[in-house]
């Protein structure tokens, strides 16, 4: 019984304490983790660079006796003369969609990336003040309209009177001739067979016609100079349909410009407008009334800055290879177009545009991109057995390891490999490249036990 119950009982004996780490080691093992990092992120600066000698490519003008057979044509044969970076851009410009009134967006028909034909609509601003006020000037141009038939109206009224008057005056003037010839008659026989009462009362009469006459002519004065006023009315009236007009067409083509349409045939470069955005075109911000920006795809060009110790060779017309990272198999052909008049101080580079011959559709604006810029093309059409002047790539024969050399850096101090394509003529230790080399590239002398990347500490051989 008491060896069952044995394990109940309670062990009075003290616990061993647990061991605790030193306080130092756990910064130590950060440290230590520090230094693992440095070490492998900096050891090559670390380390002291290997010494070996650098010789530069250097090249001749050759006749090619040699190899005649495998050259092409002449008319094929280019050289890589010089190599710079660039961006891809609209050639030679993007063109802007821009809203030719003030406006507010009210919608969006278009999306960036999109292909659009000429005249596609691509926005459209709030047209309802434009409507009414096309409403109000049609109004204006109608009661114009009717003003004028009215006083054209007016002007024939007047015509007619004109000619009523003219035959009161006929009236009258027979009249006043009749009263004249009677008084005359009646003087002449005064004598004693017409009193003189009858004599005062012809003389009172011609008078009166002679009176009648003259305020019949005064009315025609008077009705011509309103015939005269009439038609003048009529040519203000017709002046004034004519700025109605004028006015008329400006509403409707302010109405026309609350649809912004697309002004090329293209892709959509970038919106600068969304729904309810106001667009305003005497602004001073050259984009205050910009909604979208076109480009055509068909058209594209290279911007490249040319180092100044290459733009020597840069030519307009200039025949030129273009290599882009999103098409890495396919070379495009292109010419440089335009150099531009000054060079960039700070970058020391001069800036030229190439031409995409052919571009793909999967080009796109600011794309980073490599040209090669090659040397003139023979036109010459003489056989290919015929000799030609050529480039011709020599290096020291020491550089050259199993159909590779090492190419040097300058910019880095390192070295990478590279597989070049010899030929078999040499001279005076030196040995002619094919392939793979560049003018002015430099190359490792006696290279052995070298790793891609390793930093090297040049010691530079004259030629």
């Amino acid at each position: 019984m008491s060896s069952s119950i044995a394990f109940l009982s309670r062990n009075n004996a003290p616990d061993k304490p647990a061991r605790r780490l030193p306080a130092w080691l756990l910064p130590m093992a950060i440290l230590l983790g520090f230094a693992v990092i440095f070490l492998t992120l900096f050891r090559d600066r670390l380390l002291p660079a290997v010494e070996a000698k650098v010789a530069t490519v250097l090249a001749t003008s050759d006749v090619a006796t040699s190899d005649l057979a495998s050259t092409p044509s002449p008319r094929e044969q280019t050289t890589l003369l010089f190599q710079a970076s660039g961006w891809i851009e609209p050639d030679p410009y993007a063109v802007k969609a821009s809203a030719l009134i003030d406006g507010v967006v009210a919608t969006i028909h278009v999306l960036e990336g999109q292909l659009v034909q000429k005249g596609d609509p691509i926005a459209n601003l709030i047209d309802d003040d434009a409507k009414l006020k096309l409403a109000a000037a049609e109004a204006k141009l109608r009661m114009l309209t009717a003003e004028r038939t009215s006083t054209v109206s007016a002007v024939t009224a007047a015509i007619s009177k004109r000619d009523s008057i003219k035959a009161e005056i006929l009236a009258a003037e027979t009249l006043e001739s009749e009263a004249k010839d009677q008084l005359k008659r009646f003087e002449e026989l005064k004598g004693g067979a017409i009193s003189d009462s009858d004599v005062i009362t012809a003389r009172l009469r011609l008078q009166r016609e002679q009176a009648n006459l003259a305020a019949a002519r005064a009315k025609l004065e008077e009705q011509l100079a309103e015939i005269a006023r009439s038609e003048a009315a009529v040519v203000t009236k017709d002046e004034e349909i004519n700025l109605s007009r004028v006015l008329l067409a400006q509403e409707i083509l302010a109405l026309d410009r609350t649809q912004i349409l697309a002004p090329i045939t293209g892709r959509i470069l970038r919106l600068m407008a969304a729904p309810g955005e106001k667009k305003m075109l005497a602004m001073d911000h050259p984009d205050s009334s910009t909604l979208a920006v076109l480009y055509d795809p068909a058209k594209l060009q290279v911007r490249v800055d040319v180092p100044l110790a290459d733009a020597a060779q840069l030519q307009v017309g200039q025949r030129t290879k273009v290599h882009c990272s999103v098409l890495p198999d396919q070379v495009f052909e292109g010419e440089v177009t335009r150099i531009t008049g000054e060079a960039d101080l700070q970058r020391n580079t001069l800036q030229a545009k190439v031409s995409i011959l052919t571009p793909s559709d999967v080009l796109r604006p600011e794309m980073l991109c490599r040209v090669e810029f090659l040397g003139s093309v023979t036109d010459s059409t003489e056989s290919p057995s015929s000799e030609s002047d050529y480039l011709a790539l020599w290096i020291p024969i020491d550089a050259l390891s199993d159909n590779s050399v090492w190419i040097f850096d300058a910019d880095n101090n390192r070295i990478s490999k590279r597989m070049v394509k010899p030929s078999a003529d040499k001279r005076d230790q030196y040995i002619r490249i094919q392939e793979g080399l560049r003018l002015g590239e430099q190359v490792i002398l006696s290279p052995a036990n070298l790793r891609e990347g390793q930093r090297i500490k040049p010691q530079f051989i004259q030629p």
